[in-house]
Formats: structure tokens, sequence, C-alpha cells
């Protein structure tokens, strides 16, 4: 199953997101803030990233920079908070594979994670598709 890398500033969304996932069957990794993120993806890989937009001191779009420099297989999904959809749609144009606005609806999230995977597996094995 996809390994899932979970990257918020809030230790309560993390902890939703981890129980939601691992009961879909879904091997995750929680990350508190975008550094951490980072030094988990030092030591490991993932499919997909699902990280909050408004953290600190490093925010999602930063974050985002990084990561699509650094790991351009890894397909990621945003999180945004109801009146930031203009920085979610940034997010997209700087190579985000979707967003999901929050509060989320769980149906939405996990058609998101599969279209984002389904994705990845295409990047990462362009031969079998």
């Amino acid at each position: 199953m996809a390994r899932i890398l979970l990257v918020d500033d809030e230790q309560g969304i993390l902890n939703t997101l981890t129980i939601l996932l691992k009961g879909e069957g879904y091997e995750t990794t929680a990350a508190l803030g975008a550094e951490k993120a980072l030094e988990i993806l030092l030591k490991n890989e993932f499919a997909l990233m699902i990280s909050d937009i408004r953290m600190a001191p490093m925010n999602g779009i930063e974050l985002l920079h990084i990561v699509h420099d650094k790991y351009p297989l890894m397909s990621v999904i945003m999180l945004t908070a109801y009146g930031q959809v203009d920085t979610a749609i940034e997010a997209n144009q700087l190579g985000a594979f979707d967003y999901v606005k929050k509060p989320f609806r769980t149906e939405e999230l996990m058609m998101a994670i599969e279209k984002a995977l389904d994705y990845h597996k295409i990047l990462a094995n362009p031969s079998d598709s």
C-alpha cells in the first residue's frame, strides 16, 4: 500500500488524518510542521504528501517549492481553510496535484488521494501506463 506523509502544525489534524488513512489501509507518517517533514523526507520515500498550507514558521507553499524540486515524482495534496482558495490555486500552479478545503469531507479527501496516487504510479512507472 502507498506511503503517505502527513504535514500539519496541529497535532489534532495529524491524529485525525492518521486514523482515517490507516483505517483505509494506507501507511502514514505524521510530521508536526514543515521542518519536520523535510527531515523525514531525507530518510524516507513517499508516494504522496498531504500538507496544510497555513503553518509556521515554514508554510505549506514554501514546503511545496522544496518538495516539488527535490521529489518531483511525489504527488502533493494541499489542505486549505475556507477563504484560502487563491493560495490553493497558487499551490496547484506550483506543482501540487490537488487541494482540499478544510473542514474536509472524508469522501472528497479519499477521492483526491486515490487520484493523486494513480498519478504517482504513472509518473513512477511510465512503462506500465
